[in-house]
């Protein structure tokens, strides 16, 4: 049924079914290789207890389907795994004690301890500074702009207070967060799908796989700890441009509420109607008619919705699957934020940059260029248009605070929900399973 498609109308909404099949989806410094060939090669692989493989999706013929991608990343950390362990057994890594911050010309015995430290997890091939006193250089700059790059934190080679803490993280602690990541990781729900999207939200990173390779890769924005982005498996049903956004009752009982009650053209001035008895509701409320002082919180008998527009928070597009978190990945007009390095800003649901990216790369495909021609006019008009998959895509929400990445670079993130503190290891004889735990 390839290239076909069917429309259905109304007055606000239009929706268009996509009826083709989805497919089953020269430096002393390391160039993107911060594991270090050498290191990865030679150590063995971890015993085969510590493997624990998802249940795969058996496919016809009595094989089983297992995602080259998903593969790659448990045996890049495996050997990670066993690479810590070593820097473990042989003391750990060198404390950094210095109350300067380190930047490029500084020199002092810090920058020696630096370069020490750099070396000592291969962010530096080689130990640099062969005295006392060193000069901090280019060479020392791009390797702490590796290790920024590879713990999350702003890239700017300079050694701060948060850079600082980041080099003092002991190996023993590094290394329990990548045997609890490991757990996780080989009972990634993905690796039976032949295609898919993944969000790892420490690492406020979307990723789209097909067949075994990263097709895409966008920065994302998720939720502040007090609105924590749950970690789910569900199938993206559709995608929306020029949605409208359905005001939960709780930001519009205890946020917009008393904004209203203090300026009663608060609504119009940010294009928010009320609607009666649903967000679909054609009849609308004035808004005079309520008592917006005495409403209290998730208490409110109609519904405030968004109407689209270039201030609507869900910016042109938001992708759906629906789930009882209420959770799904949107645009935000609030571009400026992914400059941010920490990004749990949202009250739950996912931003993502660059957002038709996503729907361009799903349509792309399954060569239905007509649907491509279509979503571009749709921008430019104010209608709000779903387009349905026939097959929906997979879609898993995971918490990975530690992975070995496609370029060898051991990558280690912020436990922003706690999730890690609550089921660490605190040695070899713990069971894994602690990392069920949230």
């Amino acid at each position: 049924m390839k290239g076909l498609f069917s429309k259905a109308l109304s007055t606000k909404v239009k929706h268009i079914t996509l009826h083709a099949t989805l497919a089953g989806c020269v430096s002393t410094l390391l160039t993107g290789q911060a594991l270090g060939s050498a290191d990865l090669e030679s150590v063995a692989l971890a015993n085969s207890s510590l493997t624990t493989y998802n249940s795969q999706q058996q496919l016809q013929n009595g094989d089983y389907y297992f995602d080259q991608n998903a593969s790659q990343l448990i045996a890049r950390t495996e050997k990670a795994i066993n690479w810590y362990t070593e820097i473990v057994n042989s003391g750990g890594f060198t404390p950094l004690y210095t109350n300067e911050l380190l930047e490029l010309g500084s020199t002092s015995k810090a920058v020696s301890q630096l370069a020490l430290r750099l070396y000592q997890e291969r962010d530096l091939t080689s130990n640099v500074c062969d005295s006392a006193m060193c000069t901090f250089d280019k060479t020392i700059e791009q390797a702490v702009q590796q290790f920024q790059r590879r713990h999350g934190l702003k890239v700017d080679g300079r050694v701060g207070k948060h850079t600082l803490a980041k080099l003092n993280v002991p190996a023993k602690k590094k290394l329990a967060k990548l045997k609890l990541n490991f757990y996780r990781i080989t009972n990634f729900a993905g690796s039976s799908d032949s295609q898919y999207v993944y969000v790892n939200i420490p690492e406020y990173t979307l990723r789209y796989v097909k067949a075994g390779e990263v097709k895409l890769q966008n920065n994302v924005i998720v939720g502040k700890p007090s609105w924590e982005t749950p970690a789910f498996s569900d199938e993206i049903e559709k995608f929306v441009v020029n949605p409208e956004w359905r005001i939960p009752t709780s930001i519009a009982t205890k946020e917009i509420a008393p904004k209203v009650a203090k300026d009663p053209q608060y609504l119009a001035k940010n294009n928010i109607e009320v609607r009666k008895n649903s967000y679909l509701d054609s009849k609308t409320v004035n808004p005079s008619n309520i008592d917006w002082q005495a409403i209290k919180p998730y208490q409110f008998d109609h519904f405030l919705v968004k109407r689209a527009g270039d201030e609507n928070p869900l910016g042109e597009v938001k992708y759906l699957f629906p789930n009882p978190e209420a959770i799904y990945v949107h645009d935000t007009p609030a571009k400026q934020r992914f400059n941010q390095a920490q990004r749990a800003l949202s009250h739950g649901c996912i931003r993502v940059e660059e957002p038709f990216s996503l729907a361009r790369e799903i349509i792309k495909h399954q060569g239905e260029e007509r649907t491509l021609k279509q979503v571009d006019k749709a921008r430019d008009t104010d209608t709000t248009q779903t387009f349905y998959l026939n097959e929906p895509l997979p879609i898993h929400l995971v918490y990975w605070t530690a992975w070995v990445d496609e370029d060898m670079l051991v990558n280690f993130r912020d436990d922003i929900y706690q999730h890690d503190a609550k089921a660490l290891l605190e040695n070899e004889d713990q069971s894994v399973i602690a990392a069920l735990i949230k």
